[in-house]
């Protein structure tokens, strides 16, 4: 019954965008992260991102072309990495590879690149953020139960979809689940989707405290990087230092008692990398990297690493190993070019969040926004933090982020403006200085 559920969902996303164009949107960013075709049979086969891609596009060109975005640095950045992969992906080192890879890869930057055009409410900001998190929830839900239940383990497939790709993989499902907190805790206090706060909490609340248990079930070391960016800036964020600080050394004394020894022994080797075969080995790849970056400043297409052929110092041979990071990734795979649009892309998004959290700040009409801003800005960081270590430039929940904070940033601009308009801008009905004066005066 499952397979046709998930297969049945597919035409009501589409069916329900005739209504409203921007619930294609949604659709498409629900065939993105939850992965339908692998989870019914009945839509294995069917190029289900292609068609609610294209549907959602054709949807907003026909039905719903209302206060466009401005054309910011973000889109063009977006826009501009989406042509320059298409062209690595032509002189690529692994052609057959670098066109499966850049199949999916295109369609999730071409589309955050789309996003802004029909997500412009606060209500459909939301219901943006709900479709994403409770999309991932197939991935990171069962880590959590069987964190509890089992303990977890490394490497071991915990996932719904039993592999250990995409975001079924450990380091991967641990930088998501951490990054969904924050967002998890602004529904709690602000849904207008669900306005029972009781709802709120048991919802949000229970599937915050599953993001929390999933990474520890991964057994990788990603998480304790995603949790000490987390602990940093809540705590930063909190205006009562204090008790988050105690709550923090809490939660982290729970975590080394209830954590069984294999647990300790893995995360351990943080500090010993070097003994480490999975850690060294990243390193030796990042050298090699950067090597191949010398020879190809442009890149070698995606999957160039797969061309790698690595000697440790004890004669140990290592081929086609993962670039292991989001930076090293992007200049392996489109050169000098692409790691600085990337570059210039996150420098960007944070600078865009900051401008928000200052432009909303003594805003009590857009408090909800400053809040969704922090939740935000602490959930990019995890994410760009965590990806230094692991191979996610180009899975959706990066990009995403590039988008959202572009929808937030023109839902402000678009609320503010009015209240500008009304106080600065000449009125035909004032004739006189005086008259003038009067008026604006508080």
């Amino acid at each position: 019954m499952s397979d046709y559920y998930v297969a049945l969902m597919y035409p009501i996303f589409i069916i329900l965008g005739f209504v409203s164009p921007f619930i294609t949107s949604l659709g498409y960013v629900w065939v993105d992260t939850f992965y339908p075709q692998y989870v019914s049979l009945v839509l294995k086969g069917v190029p289900v991102a292609l068609i609610m891609g294209s549907a959602a596009i054709l949807g907003y060109v026909l039905l719903d072309r209302r206060s466009p975005p401005r054309l910011t640095l973000t889109i063009v950045l977006i826009v501009m990495m989406a042509i320059w992969v298409t062209l690595t992906s032509t002189w690529a080192v692994m052609p057959e590879e670098a066109w499966k890879k850049w199949d999916w890869a295109f369609k999730t930057v071409a589309f955050s690149a789309f996003i802004p055009f029909v997500i412009r409410s606060r209500v459909q900001i939301e219901a943006f953020l709900l479709v994403f998190l409770f999309s991932i929830a197939l991935h990171i839900l069962p880590f959590g139960a069987k964190a509890v239940l089992s303990g977890g383990g490394y490497g071991k497939e915990l996932g719904f979809l039993k592999t250990n790709v995409g975001m079924e993989e450990g380091s991967t499902l641990s930088a998501v689940a951490i990054m969904s907190i924050p967002l998890l805790l602004h529904l709690r206090r602000h849904s207008l989707i669900i306005p029972d706060l009781t709802q709120r909490t048991v919802v949000f609340g229970g599937y915050a405290l599953a993001c929390c248990t999933a990474p520890i079930a991964t057994f990788a070391r990603t998480a304790i990087i995603g949790f000490a960016v987390l602990g940093t800036f809540l705590w930063l964020q909190s205006r009562r230092k204090l008790l988050m600080a105690a709550a923090v050394v809490v939660a982290a004394i729970i975590l080394v008692v209830a954590t069984p020894e294999s647990w300790q022994s893995r995360i351990s080797t943080i500090e010993t990398y070097d003994e480490d075969t999975s850690a060294s080995g990243r390193i030796l790849v990042w050298r090699w990297t950067l090597d191949f970056a010398t020879s190809h400043p442009l890149g070698g297409g995606f999957s160039a690493y797969m061309v790698n052929h690595i000697v440790t110092e004890d004669g140990r041979e290592i081929w086609s190993k993962a670039f292991h990071s989001i930076y090293f990734e992007t200049l392996g795979e489109h050169g000098w070019v692409g790691l600085a649009i990337y570059l210039t892309l996150i420098l960007t998004t944070i600078i865009s969040l900051r401008q928000t959290l200052r432009r909303t700040r003594d805003s009590p009409e857009l408090a909800w926004c400053n809040d969704l801003t922090r939740a935000m800005f602490t959930s990019f960081l995890v994410l760009i933090t965590c990806g230094a270590f692991i191979g996610i430039a180009f899975q959706p929940m990066i990009w995403y982020m590039f988008a959202l904070t572009t929808c937030v940033s023109e839902y402000v601009r678009r609320a503010q403006a009015p209240a500008k308009i009304s106080r600065w801008a000449p009125r035909p009905e004032i004739a006189t200085p005086g008259a003038a004066a009067a008026r604006l005066a508080p």
